[in-house]
């Protein structure tokens, strides 16, 4: 019996990782699968002793607070691989945890495969991990078309399978009445809130996203908000800092399900999202958003003298386009009145809008596939003929 270990350490990873394991399911039987995954692997029948949720932290400084479990986490994973030996052992994702694993499990002598499904960002930094990966990975597989090409030098196989997140849209069963669920009469004037998925960057973005749609409910008195939440225990958090503004919850602010944020991007005439994934799925549903991520001391020193972060954008739809799609607040500037000068300027009917909008569809055409959970299973597949 075929066994492969998989690791996700972040929603994303958890979403792309159900897939993938669904498309093995069609091509491997029986097989068996262990390793650390989120509720939506666990339904595909991952099992192991940590889950997801034990790893989600973000951010360089959070990272540092919480290194004494990470490192517990880290050899925990490491032995269970060596004593079960998986034929495959596939990382989504979380590059610094994936290659430092792959480094360990080849140090003890581990020679199964190692896949890493996403890669990392060696085009924005790293790029001394290029010659690490082609020492201690079998197969790397990249979600962006230009990422094949940091590769052509060393000896590691690489394909480029498509964007997973194609595969999420065309699958979503879309309801056109999902507002009604949550109170929501006002279905053309919505601006989304994406303030993301972990405690601690909620708390550090929030709260200016918040004060930013104030003035813009100031200026638009029709315009309600919906905030997009991640995890139910989010809640409480997100009605705490609400309560600080004179927006209330279900009158002008309204709490959305992850379940129905594709339904929340389609609908909204505009967004405010936390720099991440979500701004590509943002750009294929053609929103005009405006990028923000509150970075602490810390992380600016680290990004500017350890990482030497040198990027012209941070958000990947600017970097995917070569110009700014959406506006960055990011490193400077990300202050309640610029996110309210930039947002309202997209919410408005005008040049900027249109522009936002015409580039986001050049941005969704420079992915053609959309099956990118069974290419990625048929790589891995072909490792063990």
């Amino acid at each position: 019996m075929t066994h492969f270990f998989c690791f996700a350490g972040e929603l994303s990873g958890d979403m792309h990782g159900a897939r993938l394991l669904n498309a093995l399911k069609r091509h491997v039987q029986p097989f068996v699968v262990t390793g650390v995954g989120g509720p939506e692997m666990r339904a595909q029948g991952i099992t192991g002793t940590l889950n997801m949720e034990d790893f989600e932290v973000m951010g360089f400084s959070d990272v540092l607070w919480a290194l004494p479990r990470l490192r517990r986490q880290f050899y925990q994973i490491r032995d269970y691989i060596l004593q079960t030996v998986p034929e495959v052992a596939i990382f989504i994702d979380s590059p610094s945890f994936s290659l430092r694993m792959a480094r360990a499990l080849r140090k003890k002598g581990y020679q199964g495969k190692i896949v890493q499904y996403i890669s990392p960002t060696v085009w924005a930094w790293g790029k001394h991990r290029i010659q690490e990966m082609a020492e201690t990975l079998n197969l790397l597989l990249t979600i962006y078309p230009f990422e094949e090409s940091y590769f052509t030098d060393t000896s590691l196989r690489v394909q480029y399978v498509g964007n997973p997140l194609l595969e999420n849209l065309t699958h979503h069963r879309y309801d056109s009445d999902w507002q009604k669920f949550f109170g929501i009469k006002q279905v053309n004037n919505i601006v989304a809130l994406f303030p993301g998925s972990r405690t601690a960057e909620i708390e550090r973005n929030l709260p200016k996203q918040i004060e930013a749609a104030e003035m813009l409910h100031k200026e638009s008195p029709d315009t309600v908000f919906a905030i997009s939440c991640a995890h139910e225990n989010h809640m409480r958090l997100f009605k705490n800092i609400l309560q600080k503004s004179n927006l209330r919850h279900n009158k002008e602010v309204f709490f959305v399900p992850r379940l129905y944020s594709y339904d929340l991007m389609r609908s909204c005439r505009s967004a405010i999202a936390k720099s991440g994934t979500v701004t590509l799925e943002l750009a294929l549903h053609h929103c005009p958003t405006v990028v923000v991520y509150e970075v602490t001391w810390l992380n600016r020193l680290i990004a500017k003298y350890v990482m030497r972060l040198k990027l012209p954008y941070y958000c990947i739809v600017n970097i995917l386009a070569g110009k700014q799609v959406y506006p960055e607040l990011i490193e400077k500037g990300f202050s309640a009145k610029n996110l309210y000068q930039h947002v309202a300027a997209l919410h408005r009917e005008g040049e900027e809008r249109t522009n936002c909008v015409e580039n986001c569809k050049q941005v969704s055409n420079l992915f053609k596939e959309k099956n990118s959970s069974e290419r990625a299973a048929q790589a891995i597949l072909e490792l063990l003929i």
